[in-house]
């Protein structure tokens, strides 16, 4: 039996707020039926005055529309102020649907080109 990978990007190019959280309903969901493996990435531009680190936050139902109030699995990026970062983190998805969006930390500055990707294989 041969493994399949799919990669679904849930976050495309976006600027995100100071302390916001790109919206959940902005992304379309992951079906993790079939999935026996994950990998969340995440990739982002921080400001020159920005001081804090993004985080890349997962979420998962098991109807495709009650996301709950608290992700399930989440990561703190690598930080240095002017660069683009991105880390990911291999997860095994329980949920039949996963949603994954990142937090812009920093209280100031806005983080751009901010992309995070779900990876299922199955």
């Amino acid at each position: 039996m041969a493994l399949t990978k799919t990669v679904a990007t849930h976050v495309s190019n976006q600027t995100v707020a100071a302390d916001t959280l790109y919206p959940l309903s902005s992304i379309t969901a992951t079906d993790c039926s079939e999935a026996i493996l994950a990998d969340v990435e995440g990739v982002c531009t921080y400001h020159a005055s920005g001081t804090t680190a993004a985080i890349v936050k997962v979420y998962a139902s098991s109807d495709n529309s009650n996301w709950g109030s608290e992700p399930v699995d989440q990561f703190t990026m690598p930080f240095t102020a002017n660069t683009t970062k991105r880390w990911s983190k291999t997860i095994i998805p329980s949920a039949k649907y996963i949603k994954c969006t990142i937090y812009n930390a920093d209280a100031a500055q806005s983080i751009t080109a901010a992309y995070v990707y779900f990876t299922i294989q199955k």
